[in-house]
Protein backbone atom coordinates (compact mmCIF):
# COMPACT_ATOMS: atom_id res chain seq x y z
CA UNK A 1 0.00 0.00 0.00
CA UNK A 2 1.27 3.41 -0.98
CA UNK A 3 1.10 6.19 1.74
CA UNK A 4 0.74 9.72 1.24
CA UNK A 5 3.64 10.81 2.47
CA UNK A 6 5.73 8.44 -0.39
CA UNK A 7 3.52 9.90 -3.45
CA UNK A 8 5.05 13.11 -2.57
CA UNK A 9 8.14 12.69 -3.45
CA UNK A 10 7.43 10.76 -6.64
CA UNK A 11 5.40 13.90 -7.42
CA UNK A 12 8.48 16.59 -6.66
CA UNK A 13 10.82 14.84 -8.73
CA UNK A 14 8.63 14.24 -11.85
CA UNK A 15 7.79 18.23 -11.65
CA UNK A 16 11.87 18.69 -11.35
CA UNK A 17 12.03 16.57 -14.96
CA UNK A 18 9.59 17.51 -16.75
CA UNK A 19 10.92 20.86 -15.93
CA UNK A 20 14.36 19.89 -16.62
CA UNK A 21 13.22 18.70 -19.95
CA UNK A 22 11.38 21.72 -20.82
CA UNK A 23 14.61 23.45 -20.32
CA UNK A 24 16.88 20.93 -22.65
CA UNK A 25 14.38 21.29 -25.78
CA UNK A 26 14.67 25.29 -25.19
CA UNK A 27 18.30 25.69 -25.20
CA UNK A 28 18.49 23.05 -28.17
CA UNK A 29 15.76 25.25 -30.02
CA UNK A 30 17.71 27.98 -29.23
CA UNK A 31 21.02 26.57 -30.05
CA UNK A 32 19.42 25.32 -33.68
CA UNK A 33 18.20 28.52 -34.04
CA UNK A 34 21.70 30.14 -33.89
CA UNK A 35 23.15 27.88 -36.15
CA UNK A 36 20.55 28.04 -39.02
CA UNK A 37 21.42 31.73 -38.75
CA UNK A 38 23.97 32.53 -41.52
CA UNK A 39 22.03 30.29 -43.88
CA UNK A 40 18.49 32.00 -43.82
CA UNK A 41 19.29 35.77 -43.09
CA UNK A 42 19.77 37.24 -46.10
CA UNK A 43 23.52 38.51 -46.60
CA UNK A 44 24.16 41.95 -46.64
CA UNK A 45 27.72 41.35 -48.82
CA UNK A 46 27.27 42.24 -52.38
CA UNK A 47 27.59 38.86 -54.78
CA UNK A 48 30.08 38.46 -57.96
CA UNK A 49 27.03 38.85 -59.57
CA UNK A 50 25.51 41.61 -58.03
CA UNK A 51 28.77 43.74 -57.72
CA UNK A 52 28.86 47.33 -59.15
CA UNK A 53 30.43 47.26 -63.03
CA UNK A 54 33.96 48.52 -63.58
CA UNK A 55 34.58 52.00 -64.74
CA UNK A 56 34.36 52.11 -68.34
CA UNK A 57 37.63 53.61 -70.24
CA UNK A 58 37.85 56.86 -71.42
CA UNK A 59 40.46 56.24 -73.43
CA UNK A 60 40.20 56.73 -77.59
CA UNK A 61 39.32 54.13 -79.98
CA UNK A 62 42.13 52.34 -81.05
CA UNK A 63 43.27 53.59 -84.52
CA UNK A 64 42.19 52.07 -87.95
CA UNK A 65 45.49 51.64 -89.44
CA UNK A 66 47.39 53.75 -92.54
CA UNK A 67 45.93 56.31 -94.67
CA UNK A 68 46.43 58.86 -96.95
CA UNK A 69 44.70 62.05 -97.89
CA UNK A 70 45.41 64.20 -101.21
CA UNK A 71 43.79 67.47 -101.95
CA UNK A 72 43.48 71.27 -101.58
CA UNK A 73 43.98 72.74 -98.51
CA UNK A 74 40.57 74.73 -97.34
CA UNK A 75 41.94 75.82 -94.12
CA UNK A 76 44.76 75.74 -91.21
CA UNK A 77 44.24 76.44 -87.48
CA UNK A 78 47.15 75.57 -85.11
CA UNK A 79 48.27 71.79 -85.78
CA UNK A 80 45.51 70.85 -88.02
CA UNK A 81 44.42 71.56 -91.61
CA UNK A 82 41.05 71.21 -93.48
CA UNK A 83 41.56 69.36 -96.50
CA UNK A 84 39.02 69.22 -99.34
CA UNK A 85 39.28 65.66 -101.56
CA UNK A 86 37.45 64.70 -104.48
CA UNK A 87 35.25 62.54 -102.30
CA UNK A 88 34.78 64.93 -99.50
CA UNK A 89 36.88 67.27 -96.33
CA UNK A 90 39.32 65.55 -94.25
CA UNK A 91 41.34 66.72 -91.37
CA UNK A 92 45.24 66.23 -91.13
CA UNK A 93 46.93 66.46 -87.87
CA UNK A 94 50.69 67.61 -87.57
CA UNK A 95 53.34 67.51 -85.09
CA UNK A 96 56.61 68.67 -84.77
CA UNK A 97 57.83 65.29 -85.95
CA UNK A 98 55.90 65.18 -88.89
CA UNK A 99 58.02 65.22 -92.74
CA UNK A 100 57.42 67.59 -94.51
CA UNK A 101 58.44 68.51 -97.81
CA UNK A 102 57.43 71.51 -99.82
CA UNK A 103 57.48 72.29 -103.70
CA UNK A 104 58.37 76.00 -104.89
CA UNK A 105 58.72 77.15 -108.82
CA UNK A 106 62.60 77.35 -110.06
CA UNK A 107 63.75 77.53 -113.69
CA UNK A 108 65.97 75.63 -116.07
CA UNK A 109 69.16 78.03 -114.73
CA UNK A 110 68.50 76.18 -111.15
CA UNK A 111 69.50 72.60 -113.11
CA UNK A 112 72.99 72.06 -112.74
CA UNK A 113 75.13 69.22 -112.81
CA UNK A 114 75.40 67.02 -109.54
CA UNK A 115 71.54 67.76 -109.05
CA UNK A 116 68.64 65.86 -108.38
CA UNK A 117 65.96 65.19 -110.98
CA UNK A 118 62.77 63.69 -111.40
CA UNK A 119 61.80 63.95 -114.77
CA UNK A 120 58.32 63.82 -115.76
CA UNK A 121 58.18 62.68 -119.30
CA UNK A 122 55.61 64.77 -121.94
CA UNK A 123 52.36 62.88 -123.10
CA UNK A 124 52.83 60.98 -125.85
CA UNK A 125 56.54 60.06 -126.09
CA UNK A 126 57.70 57.31 -128.65
CA UNK A 127 60.59 56.27 -125.61
CA UNK A 128 63.97 55.90 -126.08
CA UNK A 129 66.28 59.45 -126.40
CA UNK A 130 66.53 62.40 -126.31
CA UNK A 131 63.23 62.49 -123.83
CA UNK A 132 61.21 65.27 -123.90
CA UNK A 133 60.62 67.10 -120.76
CA UNK A 134 56.83 67.84 -119.55
CA UNK A 135 58.42 68.89 -116.35
CA UNK A 136 61.42 68.82 -114.25
CA UNK A 137 61.43 68.68 -110.31
CA UNK A 138 64.96 69.13 -108.46
CA UNK A 139 65.60 67.16 -105.48
CA UNK A 140 67.38 67.57 -102.24
CA UNK A 141 70.21 64.70 -101.98
CA UNK A 142 69.87 62.35 -99.09
CA UNK A 143 72.88 60.53 -97.53
CA UNK A 144 75.00 62.13 -100.90
CA UNK A 145 72.64 60.09 -102.52
CA UNK A 146 69.38 61.36 -105.24
CA UNK A 147 66.00 59.79 -103.76
CA UNK A 148 64.04 56.97 -105.81
CA UNK A 149 60.26 59.23 -106.38
CA UNK A 150 57.41 56.54 -107.61
CA UNK A 151 57.55 56.38 -111.32
CA UNK A 152 55.39 53.27 -111.79
CA UNK A 153 52.10 55.09 -113.08
CA UNK A 154 51.13 55.97 -116.61
CA UNK A 155 53.87 58.37 -117.07
CA UNK A 156 57.38 56.65 -116.34
CA UNK A 157 60.34 59.06 -115.27
CA UNK A 158 63.61 59.59 -115.73
CA UNK A 159 65.25 60.27 -111.93
CA UNK A 160 68.97 60.70 -111.16
CA UNK A 161 71.76 63.15 -110.99
CA UNK A 162 72.61 65.64 -113.83
CA UNK A 163 76.06 64.60 -115.16
CA UNK A 164 75.60 67.80 -117.52
CA UNK A 165 73.77 70.59 -119.08
CA UNK A 166 74.41 72.01 -122.16
CA UNK A 167 71.40 74.70 -124.23
CA UNK A 168 68.32 72.36 -124.11
CA UNK A 169 69.28 69.04 -122.80
CA UNK A 170 70.04 67.69 -119.75
CA UNK A 171 71.83 64.36 -119.55
CA UNK A 172 70.82 62.62 -116.53
CA UNK A 173 72.69 59.35 -114.96
CA UNK A 174 70.27 56.84 -113.47
CA UNK A 175 71.55 54.31 -111.15
CA UNK A 176 69.70 50.74 -111.06
CA UNK A 177 69.36 48.69 -107.44
CA UNK A 178 71.91 46.82 -109.29
CA UNK A 179 74.37 49.96 -108.80
CA UNK A 180 74.68 49.71 -113.12
CA UNK A 181 74.55 53.21 -114.33
CA UNK A 182 72.61 54.30 -117.31
CA UNK A 183 72.72 58.04 -118.77
CA UNK A 184 69.53 59.53 -120.56
CA UNK A 185 69.14 63.00 -122.86
CA UNK A 186 66.22 64.72 -121.77
CA UNK A 187 65.75 67.67 -124.16
CA UNK A 188 63.43 70.47 -122.47
CA UNK A 189 61.23 73.01 -124.76
CA UNK A 190 59.06 76.52 -123.54
CA UNK A 191 56.71 74.28 -122.17
CA UNK A 192 58.56 72.40 -119.28
CA UNK A 193 57.38 73.39 -116.32
CA UNK A 194 60.15 73.25 -113.12
CA UNK A 195 60.31 72.90 -109.53
CA UNK A 196 62.40 72.38 -106.52
CA UNK A 197 61.39 70.06 -103.82
CA UNK A 198 62.70 70.76 -100.41
CA UNK A 199 62.27 70.03 -97.08
CA UNK A 200 60.15 72.57 -94.49
CA UNK A 201 58.59 73.21 -91.28
CA UNK A 202 55.17 73.79 -90.50
CA UNK A 203 54.98 77.05 -91.74
CA UNK A 204 55.13 75.79 -94.97
CA UNK A 205 51.43 74.00 -94.17
CA UNK A 206 49.33 77.26 -95.84
CA UNK A 207 45.64 77.50 -97.54
CA UNK A 208 45.50 77.09 -101.08
CA UNK A 209 48.29 74.38 -101.41
CA UNK A 210 48.30 71.10 -102.69
CA UNK A 211 48.82 68.42 -99.53
CA UNK A 212 49.89 64.91 -99.98
CA UNK A 213 49.64 63.17 -96.35
CA UNK A 214 49.92 60.03 -95.29
CA UNK A 215 49.77 58.55 -91.92
CA UNK A 216 47.60 57.12 -89.24
CA UNK A 217 44.00 57.65 -89.28
CA UNK A 218 42.84 57.71 -85.62
CA UNK A 219 39.02 56.93 -84.21
CA UNK A 220 37.61 60.44 -85.04
CA UNK A 221 38.46 60.11 -88.51
CA UNK A 222 41.26 62.53 -88.47
CA UNK A 223 44.83 61.27 -89.54
CA UNK A 224 47.68 61.91 -87.75
CA UNK A 225 50.23 62.39 -90.27
CA UNK A 226 54.21 61.45 -90.51
CA UNK A 227 54.85 62.48 -93.68
CA UNK A 228 53.40 65.31 -95.55
CA UNK A 229 54.03 66.41 -99.13
CA UNK A 230 53.25 70.16 -100.45
CA UNK A 231 52.85 71.97 -104.00
CA UNK A 232 51.41 74.66 -105.61
CA UNK A 233 47.69 74.19 -107.03
CA UNK A 234 47.05 75.39 -110.74
CA UNK A 235 43.93 77.71 -111.08
CA UNK A 236 43.26 76.23 -107.30
CA UNK A 237 42.95 73.28 -108.34
CA UNK A 238 45.48 69.66 -107.11
CA UNK A 239 45.92 67.66 -110.66
CA UNK A 240 47.58 64.19 -111.05
CA UNK A 241 48.72 62.32 -107.49
CA UNK A 242 51.64 63.72 -105.70
CA UNK A 243 53.27 60.01 -106.50
CA UNK A 244 53.43 61.71 -109.77
CA UNK A 245 54.47 64.98 -108.95
CA UNK A 246 51.01 65.76 -110.77
CA UNK A 247 50.45 68.00 -113.88
CA UNK A 248 52.99 71.17 -114.09
CA UNK A 249 55.83 69.21 -112.27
Amino acid sequence: MITTSSHTPRLARFAILTATGVTALSIAACGSSHTASPTTSPSTAPSPATAAPAPTSSAPAPSQGEAKVRGLIASVNGSAAQVTQENGNATVNFTGSTKITDVTPAALTDVTAGSCVWVRPQEGGQGGQPVTAAAVRLRTAADGKCPQANDSGKHPGVQGSVASVAGNTINVTSTDTSGNATQTAVTVNDKTKYSKQTTADAQAITAGKCMAAKGTQDGGGALQATTIDLRPAHDGKCAGEAGHHGHGG
